[in-house]
């Protein structure tokens, strides 16, 4: 099996299904492509996640705190949550698995916006403390040249541990991964982010690296059906290194 072009052709039919979707809705009714764009990647997600994990969207509430309006919020089916209707729900920090953003189109500004909103809401979830946790970005455009540069919103969004993103795909080329092991010696604290240039696959490595944070030991154990064997580290552009380690 062809991984590096399975990935392609999944990042494809996202993109294929969000065309679809402007298709539909016509010029009268952009203010809710963006909803729309969110259900595209949720029917994507419940391919293939396991039954015991729901996508949704909604909030994450504490006793004293809530967060601001999550794009997609991936969480465990055995926990209860405070209120649901439909897609949405209100979810406590102990039931969250993963929180994601969804964009239309971003240029590094409105990027380092997004990432910054993402790292208070990944606070509410990890002060429980919860440090199971995904959080993660989704921009089906990037506007400019994806780079390493991109890389600097996500360190400066994030000052400490509990704020730090954990991946990212910025169009169908730019990915970004937090590695808490240095991938080229796993044995080796990194802390770090890498950025990388991934043309057509980006998407693909974002909806597997979804998969991988909630179910970590079966990608693991079958590694080989989610991942290229050469991975990704060829094609990095450029790492930056967590505050809380560089100050520690």
């Amino acid at each position: 099996m062809d991984i590096e072009l399975y990935l392609k052709s999944l990042g494809q039919e996202v993109m294929s299904l969000k065309q679809r979707v402007r298709y539909l809705l016509a010029d009268s009714h952009w203010q809710t492509d963006g909803e729309w764009k969110e259900s595209v990647v949720r029917q994507i997600l419940r391919r293939y996640l396991p039954a015991t994990v729901r996508v949704s969207r909604g909030f994450v509430v504490t006793a004293d705190r809530a967060s601001t309006q999550i794009d997609i919020l991936v969480h465990d089916a055995s926990r209860p949550v405070v209120f649901q209707d439909g897609d949405l729900v209100f979810a406590t920090p102990d039931a969250v698995l993963g929180l994601i953003e969804i964009k239309s189109r971003v240029d590094r500004s409105r990027f380092g916006e997004a990432i910054e909103k993402l790292g208070r809401n990944a606070e509410v979830v990890r002060l429980h403390p919860n440090t199971r946790a995904f959080v993660s970005f989704l921009a089906f455009e990037g506007e400019g040249q994806f780079s390493e540069s991109w890389l600097d919103h996500v360190a400066a969004a994030a000052p400490t541990w509990n704020h730090r993103l954990n991946f990212a795909a910025v169009g169908d080329a730019g990915f970004i991964r937090y590695w808490d092991e240095n991938p080229e010696a796993p044995s080796r604290p990194h802390e770090s982010w890498h950025a990388y240039d991934l043309p057509g696959l980006a998407i693909g490595y974002f909806v597997h690296n979804v998969v991988d944070a909630v179910s970590p030991q079966s990608v693991f154990q079958n590694s080989d059906l989610w991942y290229p064997k050469d991975r990704k580290e060829p094609r990095r552009l450029g790492v930056r290194v967590g505050a809380w380690k560089r100050t520690g």
